[in-house]
């Protein structure tokens, strides 16, 4: 880590996809544990800045442009979604401070999206290693920065009284997979999409979880704390265009929770954690109910694996470890 506290601009959503009702993950991930590790972290929330009323697109780019040019940056750290940023703004951009790019979906999204758009930038970071193999070659600036947990949510003392649960968007295939262990071993789903899957009350949820504010778009904060609560978690890793699996980041955002993490077998995953003794992968449905069935009825083996997949979290996949490495590039 450099030997003083750095400058960073951190430019992403705030709101979790432009919705009021949850925090965007990535203002945590690159704004408040940079913060969390000493560094001076200003944000700006490009997607507020661009709304018509706000003076749209062109005047959220000339705003970002002219914070960054009396900011004094030692970095700009940058995570979109579409076309906020043209080549213009970021190539202008780079010629005042060090950028990163944060892309995410890079499996299925690194051709038409983040592959024409990696000069832009000082530096292009995918979290995909096969995308980090196959184009670094081809690609001087790539750089593979992974998925990881923020460390501000920890489960390890937190009591479990939700059997078996998923908490966050409920979409595409994760809709019947949810369904299937609704019934066949009692998930409980908390989420966006959770009121429309016409699953009946289940009596065994805590009193406090009832509410129908779980059943729609929820904080980050919530859904950590929904993990942490939970004894065993639902882990789906389709992409949301169900054409790959992947590595989704709540397989580390949920680290510190000491929950099962019970996981779709997905290409890497193994390379973090240690499948049996950190982690519970599956095949297929049948097999993940059976295993969230017979873990819930052998609470010291589910212990021992939970706090395996903690141990090695915090040794190991915290952002603080990520971001270290980038850090010294500047």
């Amino acid at each position: 880590m450099p030997p003083r506290p750095l400058r960073i601009l951190t430019t992403s959503l705030f709101y979790y996809y432009g919705d009021t009702r949850g925090v965007e993950p990535q203002f945590y991930y690159l704004a408040k544990v940079p913060q969390s590790m000493g560094h001076q972290v200003d944000f700006f929330d490009w997607h507020t800045h661009a709304k018509p009323e706000m003076g749209g697109s062109a005047h959220m780019r000339r705003l970002f442009l002219n914070l960054l040019k009396s900011g004094q940056y030692d970095a700009a750290f940058i995570a979109t979604f579409k076309d906020e940023f043209d080549q213009e703004t970021l190539e202008e951009a780079k010629r005042h401070t060090v950028t990163f790019a944060f892309n995410s979906d890079d499996e299925y999204r690194w051709q038409d999206y983040s592959r024409p758009r990696a000069a832009w930038y000082s530096y292009m970071v995918t979290n995909s290693p096969d995308i980090f193999a196959q184009f670094k070659p081809s690609t001087p600036n790539l750089l593979h920065c992974q998925w990881a947990c923020t460390g501000f949510w920890n489960g390890e003392h937190t009591p479990k009284d939700l059997d078996f649960s998923f908490a966050g968007m409920i979409y595409g295939s994760r809709k019947e997979q949810i369904q299937h262990l609704a019934r066949h071993a009692a998930l409980s789903p908390f989420g966006m999409g959770a009121k429309d899957l016409g699953l009946p009350p289940n009596p065994a949820l805590p009193t406090d979880l009832r509410d129908s504010k779980f059943q729609t778009t929820l904080p980050f904060e919530t859904i950590n704390q929904i993990w942490n609560r939970s004894k065993v978690s639902f882990t789906p890793l389709d992409s949301s265009t169900g054409t790959t699996r992947q590595i989704k980041s709540r397989i580390f955002d949920m680290g510190l929770s000491r929950s099962l993490m019970l996981a779709h077998r997905a290409p890497h995953l193994d390379a973090y954690y240690d499948p049996g003794t950190e982690y519970l992968p599956f095949d297929t449905l049948e097999e993940a109910a059976d295993l969230a069935k017979h873990y819930l009825q052998n609470e010291p083996a589910r212990q021992k694996i939970a706090a395996a997949y903690a141990a090695r979290t915090r040794a190991h996949h915290l952002w603080s470890h990520r971001l270290t490495p980038l850090f010294q590039l500047l």
